[in-house]
């Protein structure tokens, strides 16, 4: 059962507090976007890694005291006029079961339970869960309630569980690997569903439609990332997001695109032709980051320092366009090549736990991207998979979706 994977992820991050302690974590309210609208609510990751909850204004507390743990859900009731306009609901013995959390309370009473059980117990340890990038980010709920929290009780020692989290999701479980596996079928769906409609004439957007489709008839509400669609000169820039440029016959056209199944994400660039065919020039480019990515590839395996993949492609694709006279040392690759290639990805694109020093272990799973950007030629390239590291090594989660010329060639001249 689904409920037992959150049980044991709980447990794990019990196993990491300290004694006297508690943890909280907020799972968000959707955001206003204007008047009376508000954007898609998307709950805070390391909640629904621990809940499996997509409810709003959920807020889980976990206590260990003298090594007893126990868990509550602190949770928003709804209005009648909130189950009647905007269709909220209820069901405590619901969550239970979808949870395995049994302590289900308003959340008003938080305050209430805190403070008997500081009243109560020697508590000297508390951890908050919050992403800080910069100190100038405004606070969240996490952190304004850790701040009255610490003025009432001075003496908390106050620690971010967030890196903890990091490691724990790193590493995925079967349930986790096997949501990966969905996003990445639906990717590939989609982007089939493109290939067989692309022509020369197209608008960007046009294209994307296609791929858009096969994901909301998947029952996917929202896309991993925003997709970029670019062809010829524009996938030169590396976030390019307007997707309205005209698809031009004899331009290539660069994807960096996902599919999202039970928030878990696919990550996947390529790029074909709009005619579905390769010019000489294109092909040998083309040829010189796939061998880049394979070679990268082929040494994923457990044990490897994962930010030593980039070099290994970084240096392949820098031979490659010396065979080619692009370039005379092998430096100056870096004319062509500025980004690093790959990173974890989970219930996040960009997924926690990316660090320097990391090795990959069984069942952690990334990507690898690397790319060429030819200003002076219109021709950006980039070749990007969704990797899952096994004991035996890589498995490639997005093989299905065309990757080498022949294959796409040949794919792309079936039309519909």
């Amino acid at each position: 059962m689904k409920t037992d994977y959150y049980a044991k992820r709980r447990k794990r991050l019990a196993d990491e507090m300290a004694d006297m302690s508690f943890y909280f974590v907020y799972s968000g309210e959707a955001l206003e976007s204007s008047l009376d609208e508000t954007f898609l609510f998307e709950p805070y990751r390391n909640f629904i890694y621990l809940t499996g909850l997509e409810s709003e204004k959920t807020l889980l507390l976990i206590t260990k005291v003298k090594g007893k743990v126990i868990e509550r859900l602190f949770m928003h009731i709804p209005s009648e006029k909130e189950r009647r306009w905007l269709g909220l609901a209820f069901d405590e013995e619901v969550i239970k079961e979808k949870t395995g959390i049994n302590n289900i309370l308003p959340l008003e009473d938080f305050e209430d339970v805190i403070s008997r059980l500081m009243f109560n117990n020697d508590i000297r340890y508390m951890y908050i869960d919050e992403v800080r990038w910069r100190m100038s980010y405004p606070l969240k709920k996490e952190g304004l309630l850790a701040n009255e929290l610490l003025k009432t009780y001075p003496y908390l020692s106050c620690h971010n569980a967030f890196n903890i989290l990091a490691r724990m999701r790193r590493v995925k479980d079967d349930l986790e690997i096997a949501a990966h596996r969905k996003a990445c079928e639906i990717t590939e769906k989609a982007v089939k569903k493109m290939l067989l409609n692309m022509k020369p004439g197209m608008k960007e957007y046009e294209i994307e439609a296609y791929y858009d489709f096969v994901l909301k008839s998947e029952g996917v509400k929202a896309p991993a990332f925003t997709t970029i669609a670019a062809s010829g000169k524009n996938a030169c820039i590396m976030h390019y997001m307007d997707n309205n440029t005209l698809a031009q016959d004899g331009d290539l056209i660069l994807f960096d695109l996902g599919a999202r199944y039970e928030y878990y994400c696919a990550d996947v660039s390529r790029t074909y032709p709009v005619n579905g065919h390769y010019t000489k020039r294109q092909r040998d480019l083309y040829n010189v980051v796939l061998k880049g990515l394979d070679a990268a590839e082929s040494l994923s395996k457990v044990g490897q320092l994962k930010h030593d993949l980039q070099f290994i492609s970084k240096k392949v694709m820098a031979e490659e366009l010396k065979k080619l006279g692009k370039i005379k040392e092998l430096s100056e690759i870096d004319k062509y090549y500025f980004h690093g290639s790959g990173h974890y990805i989970g219930l996040d694109t960009h997924d926690v736990g990316d660090e320097e020093d990391v090795v990959l272990e069984t069942n952690t799973m990334f990507t690898l991207e690397p790319g060429l950007y030819f200003d002076d030629e219109a021709i950006g390239i980039r070749i990007e998979d969704t990797i899952l590291v096994t004991k035996d090594g890589p498995e490639i989660l997005s093989e299905g979706i065309p990757k080498k010329i022949e294959d796409i060639e040949s794919f792309m001249a079936k039309g519909e």
